[in-house]
């Protein structure tokens, strides 16, 4: 029942709707059937318009005209000739020499008028073929136009001007044979055309009602809006009328005009549509009838089915909010029976679960009460505890310290006896005591370095190694790091090169820079050739960076950079060595640990230095001419 209901609607609906589109098609039919009448209308008057500005020029062509010493008689009997057998709306041809004075008039009016200032003779003169859209009083006290155009010598000069006078009734020759003829005959439509001037005068003005014509000639009268008459017309149309409006047409000849038409057709269809809308609305009525009974057969009936569901769904949000103390019955249908009983067993489970699930918690909040005591306790364990630790670290980094401190005690002065011992002994020493001496000190300063970097990698582990920034001067920073480098080359001869790219300066620790670059430098003193090693310290201004720069090149190119470069000539880093680096405690080459020796460590604290001041450090794989390594620093 409840799905019959709306498909029954929905077909009442759907049925008045096409019945409404079959009206306006229909109306619409017959605005096509006005407005093609109308175009072709327009078009007929173009064309007859046309007709008679080529019949008046072929006249003014006429050599008896042309001809200076023809006989004025043959003139008007030529002219007369061609009013009695040319078309009938031709009343009267007149023509007139440059000054405007009438030499043949073939209409009742006295010959004695000058055209001078006549707009049909002003324009004839200027040249070409006129025609005065305007209606006006012509020959006989008729209504009609002027057609006018020059005659011209056998010097192709405008000898005078002819004047033809056409009767308006040829306008009413083409309504007649061309609006609706079937239909006016059988007396089907019914209309009213008018013809508008730009200027927004009537031009002619004619009806069709019941079978008869009814022309009315030029009605003194004028449309309200001159230029848009169609405008008031708009507001006459309603349901049972229609309105087209057609303008004239360009006209190919090009003769020349003061203004344009424009047809005003305007139609009664209320006695075309009368049986067919009462038929409608007859439709219309009995499908709104039955769809008003559809719809209140469909509320009672949705009602009754509705009331218990919404009583269940009532209950369904009681049980959501927690309350089940209320018992759930409910009538109707089977289905909803149904229902109703497995929604009131649903509430005596929830409201047993419900007691269960107190007593639960009710125990579970003792047990985490206990629970939280041992946290409790615990806690005050795991504090105590880390008191302890923190006291054992303090300790240890004391006693670190101390180991270390003491362990650079005898190396300073042992450094500072060798130094004095090669001094003295430069030139008097043998070759084996020069060299123990070169070796000595060489092994004291790889041990002060391998101390340093012990103690620096405890501090990484600590979180105490301190970071303090300042704005400093890169050429100055390049040129202490370049004294401080230089004596790690005198024992084999290293050539150093510093180039320096970039001006101003950067934001940095220069100590711990100092410290990375003593540690790339000295990394590479340790790998160049024994003979022609050459080490460069270059500086760039936002150089570009390579796309693969190992595992650990995701450069910050955000701010503007300072690109330091430590290259040297000696041991090329091949891609599967540096997986790691610098993340692990390894050489590049572990064969090579016996021959140089190092644990490492630099390369780990030159990392975290240069990170810790937002820059990044990475081996350049491009360079094949040894080692190269990288880092940035922002610049200021």
């Amino acid at each position: 029942m409840i799905l019959i209901i709306p498909l029954i609607i929905g077909s009442i609906v759907i049925t008045s709707i096409i019945s409404l589109q079959n009206i306006s098609g229909v109306r619409a039919k017959f605005y096509d059937i006005y407005e093609l009448s109308g175009i072709q209308l327009m078009n007929k008057l173009s064309v007859e318009v046309n007709e008679i500005a080529k019949d008046l020029n072929s006249l003014a062509t006429h050599p008896v005209l042309a001809n200076s010493t023809a006989p004025l008689n043959d003139q008007i009997n030529l002219l007369q000739r061609h009013l009695n057998f040319s078309n009938s709306e031709y009343l009267a041809v007149s023509v007139y020499d440059r000054n405007g004075t009438a030499i043949i008039d073939t209409s009742d009016k006295s010959p004695d008028g000058n055209a001078l200032q006549e707009e049909f003779f002003k324009q004839a003169l200027a040249g070409g073929t006129y025609f005065d859209k305007n209606p006006d009083e012509i020959a006989f006290n008729q209504t009609g136009f002027h057609f006018s155009a020059p005659i011209y010598d056998a010097n192709k000069v405008i000898k005078s001007i002819m004047d033809l006078e056409v009767s308006i009734s040829f306008i009413d020759n083409i309504v007649n044979n061309t609006l609706f003829q079937n239909d006016i005959e059988n007396g089907s439509l019914n209309f009213t055309s008018r013809l508008i001037h730009s200027d927004g005068s009537v031009i002619y003005a004619a009806s069709q009602e019941n079978g008869s014509h009814d022309q009315n000639g030029q009605p003194d009268m004028k449309v309200p809006l001159p230029g848009a008459p169609i405008t008031e017309y708009d507001k006459r149309k309603s349901q049972d009328s229609v309105v087209i409006v057609v303008p004239e047409s360009e006209n190919a000849d090009g003769y020349r005009s003061d203004g344009n038409w424009t047809l005003l057709l305007e139609g009664n269809l209320a006695p075309i549509m009368s049986d067919y809308n009462k038929t409608v609305n007859g439709f219309l009525i009995s499908s709104t009838v039955i769809l008003l009974i559809a719809i209140v057969v469909t509320i009672i009936a949705v009602k009754k089915i509705i009331s218990p569901i919404t009583y269940l769904k009532n209950s369904a949000l009681e049980l959501s909010k927690g309350n089940f103390g209320k018992e759930i019955v409910v009538g109707g249908s089977n289905e909803v029976k149904d229902l109703s009983i497995s929604l009131e067993a649903m509430r005596r489970n929830m409201e047993n679960s419900k007691k269960n699930l107190i007593r639960k918690v009710r125990e579970r909040t003792k047990d985490l009460e206990r629970a939280n005591e041992e946290l409790r306790t615990k806690e005050i364990q795991v504090n105590s505890i880390n008191n302890e630790l923190k006291i054992s670290n303090r300790a240890r980094e004391e006693f670190l310290s101390m180991v270390i401190q003491e362990l650079k005690n005898p190396i300073t002065p042992m450094k500072h006896y060798i130094e004095m011992m090669q001094k003295e002994n430069k030139s008097d020493a043998d070759d084996f005591n020069r060299k123990a001496l070169i070796i000595i000190s060489r092994n004291i300063s790889k041990l002060e370095t391998i101390i340093d970097d012990f103690f620096a990698l405890y501090k990484l582990e600590l979180n105490s190694f301190p970071i303090n920034n300042e704005v400093t001067n890169i050429v100055d920073l390049v040129k202490k790091n370049i004294l401080r480098l230089s004596p790690l080359m005198e024992d084999k001869n290293i050539r150093l090169n510093p180039i320096v790219n970039a001006s101003g300066s950067v934001l940095c620790d220069p100590v711990r820079v100092n410290q990375v670059l003593f540690h790339l430098v000295n990394n590479a003193v340790n790998h160049v050739p024994e003979q022609g090693g050459e080490i460069t310290i270059r500086v760039d201004e936002e150089a570009e960076i390579p796309s693969k720069m190992s595992n650990y090149d995701n450069v910050n190119k955000h701010h503007k950079s300072i690109i330091f470069t430590v290259e040297d000539n000696g041991i090329w880093i091949q891609p599967e060595n540096t997986e790691g680096l610098p993340n692990k405690l390894c050489q590049i080459d572990s064969s090579l640990v016996r021959k140089i020796g190092g644990t490492g460590l630099g390369l780990i604290i030159c990392k975290v230095i240069i990170e810790s001041q937002g820059g990044k450090i990475w081996i350049d794989l491009s360079y094949r001419d040894g080692a190269s390594f990288k880092f940035t620093l922002d610049a200021v």
